[in-house]
């Protein structure tokens, strides 16, 4: 899997970098039925500049079947980067189903 990651509004420290790395190595676990090579991750962490305290996290991975892209805020960029990642685990699961129910209907 191929990821990128990205730092805007907020000075860009390795910690974010790092802990993104950790949990897209994480997230590769739903993404074995797709090879490596056509898999491409892209994460974004942005601060609100009207809120102290308020961080989005943006990411778009992009399968040979689908586009699938969510945005999470947290009040650091820990809780961003974990909601962010639990909305694309389960839209991944729900994608896997739909690839899974086809491939059933077609069998028939």
């Amino acid at each position: 899997m191929k990821t990128t990651f990205t730092v805007s509004h907020v000075e860009e420290d390795p910690a974010f970098k790092e802990y993104f790395d950790q949990k897209a190595a994480k997230a590769k676990k739903y993404l074995k039925r797709f090879s490596d090579d056509l898999v491409y991750l892209h994460g974004v962490l942005d601060k609100n500049p009207h809120k102290k305290d308020e961080f989005f996290a943006s990411l778009s991975l992009f399968l040979p079947s689908i586009a699938i892209h969510c945005r999470e805020r947290g009040q650091d960029h820990v809780a961003a980067i974990n909601a962010a990642f639990l909305d694309l685990a389960r839209q991944i699961e729900k994608h896997k189903s739909k690839l899974t129910r086809e491939k059933r209907r077609r069998e028939r």
